[in-house]
């Protein structure tokens, strides 16, 4: 099944949104199962990063305006080689949920237990808001 997931562009002057598209093979019932699920794709994809990094990089054209669009002009390049921990990157995530440090959003619906059963349903996007912890004086 295929759904989307919100994250914000790249770039300290855009605010938009972009959706990215993943998919789902197993099938999920809670949010719980969701995240584990999002998480394990994008700690593979990380990892397998490391290895298809090829020696020598060159900026196209395209690639170079596409940069400068977006504000940051990088080569791609991992400057950490290692192989990131899949259990430690599920307990992380499942920590983060219940600190409440991200909210998700599914569709237009926020979820706030990792145990409500979830009705998903081809093309729902989801959507992660980090909080942030603002720190101050009151005077």
């Amino acid at each position: 099944m295929r759904l989307f997931y919100q994250q914000k562009t790249i770039g300290k002057k855009s605010r938009k949104l972009q959706k990215i598209a993943f998919t789902i093979k197993e099938p999920v019932h809670t949010l719980k199962d969701l995240l584990l699920q999002l998480v394990t794709q994008e700690v593979q994809n990380f990892n397998e990063k490391a290895l298809d990094t090829p020696l020598h990089i060159y900026l196209t054209d395209e690639l170079l305006e596409d940069a400068v669009h977006h504000g940051k002009i990088h080569f791609g390049e991992k400057k950490n080689a290692t192989v990131q921990s899949l259990e430690q990157a599920k307990s992380t995530v499942i920590q983060a949920f219940e600190d409440e440090l991200f909210l998700v959003v599914q569709n237009e619906e926020q979820l706030n237990s990792l145990t409500t059963p979830l009705t998903i349903q081809e093309d729902d996007v989801f959507t992660f808001i980090k909080l942030t912890m603002l720190a101050g004086r009151i005077w």
